[in-house]
């Protein structure tokens, strides 16, 4: 079993790396590039198909070595997939509007609830209840995996953080579909995080074959790991000790903590100021990083850190109440947020005093010029 992962885990980075480069000369002579403008924070064009080598590897690895018995169910969230990865494909290259994605995202969401059965039944006695009905379980499910697509697309601002979260996602659920014997699961994930590892080495380290992963990747990414979350949740209900955690909406809570808080924060901010929710802006947590004065690689690996510390706080509090303890992970979580932002507004009011003690005249939006190019 253990070679199983290993082998499903190394072709997915082989497929993907070897993948990378062709996409990439391709894009360069059909000019396919995510072009910098002042909603994005590349400064050069860059190709953005780099999720069809993500899914290639993925998808062809699990296909190899997936058991018998595991290809019905994943027959279902491969077709979520690709309806996914091409919708994101088309927004690359031709834009749609954000109906069209909320369509293609809902077909895409009702195949794995309905057909597929990853839906949200247990919630570990969350208001007293364990059980839901399928009249709450099936909308439910709908709706959350609605917004970890959405969720995961969101993040995907700076190199390296929507492929590093997805990454240690996969590689957390991947290690606990092993140990609790879910071998199917186990080798879908492995073979997903080797991708996401070839991908991330030309994303962020990669010179002329740089590549983003564009709404291509971001998209089939999300519904991926909302599929294989929801999975985890419902498997965990039925697994024996000791890889039964008691909270495991915590856990995946924990998880997804980035593009949790990130997108309510967003959605909230955009609401108050009457704008739809997905109105593009520049106020995600990786662009008030980015806006702190750290690099993309910083900034990622910071926010992969962040994960990392609140996967750990959840093992730490599943000895509390489930209800608590989710309240008490969110609030924290949109504590530092806000910290953050505070500080953001500090370093802007500091920069002011600075070019006003230098005497620098500038008309206002001079004054916006100057600060956008310390900032951003």
């Amino acid at each position: 079993m253990v070679v199983l992962l290993l082998f499903s885990s190394v072709t997915g980075f082989l497929l993907s790396y070897i993948t990378i480069p062709p996409i990439v000369a391709i894009s360069n002579k059909k000019n396919l590039f995510d072009v910098p403008n002042h909603r994005k924070l590349n400064r050069i064009a860059v190709p953005t198909l780099g999720g069809m080598a993500i899914f290639f590897g993925a998808s062809v690895s699990s296909v190899i070595f997936l058991q018998n018995e595991a290809v019905p169910v994943f027959r279902y969230l491969f077709a979520a997939s690709v309806i996914m990865l091409f919708t994101g494909l088309k927004d690359d290259m031709l834009m749609i509007n954000p109906r069209e994605k909320l369509i293609a995202q809902s077909a895409a969401a009702l195949i794995l609830v309905l057909l597929g059965n990853f839906r949200i039944v247990h919630i570990y006695g969350i208001g007293s209840v364990f059980l839901l009905s399928d009249w709450i379980s099936i909308p439910l499910s709908i709706l959350i995996i609605l917004f970890l697509i959405n969720a995961i697309n969101l993040i995907d601002g700076i190199d390296g953080l929507a492929a590093g979260i997805g990454l240690l996602i996969s590689t957390v659920l991947g290690t606990w579909f092993y140990f609790a014997g879910h071998a199917g699961y186990a080798i879908g994930c492995m073979a997903l995080s080797g991708s996401l590892l070839a991908f991330l080495r030309f994303n962020l380290w990669s010179g002329r074959d740089k590549i983003f992963m564009g709404d291509t990747g971001s998209l089939m990414l999300g519904v991926i790991l909302a599929a294989m979350g929801i999975r985890f949740n419902e498997l965990n209900a039925v697994s024996a000790a000791p890889f039964r955690f008691s909270q495991a909406p915590l856990l995946g809570l924990a998880l997804f903590i980035v593009p949790v808080t990130d997108t309510l924060r967003v959605f909230t901010i955009r609401i108050r100021q009457k704008r739809s929710p997905f109105s593009p802006d520049m106020n995600h947590f990786h662009h008030l990083l980015i806006r702190l004065g750290l690099t993309h690689i910083q900034a990622s690996s910071f926010l992969i850190s962040y994960t990392v510390f609140f996967t750990l706080l959840a093992l730490t509090l599943s000895h509390f109440s489930l209800y608590i303890t989710l309240g008490f992970i969110l609030l924290l979580s949109f504590s530092f947020s806000v910290a953050g932002l505070i500080s953001r507004k500090s370093k802007r009011v500091e920069m002011r005093k600075v070019l006003i003690g230098r005497k620098v005249h500038l008309e206002p939006e001079d004054t916006q010029i100057k600060i956008s190019e310390v900032f951003g």
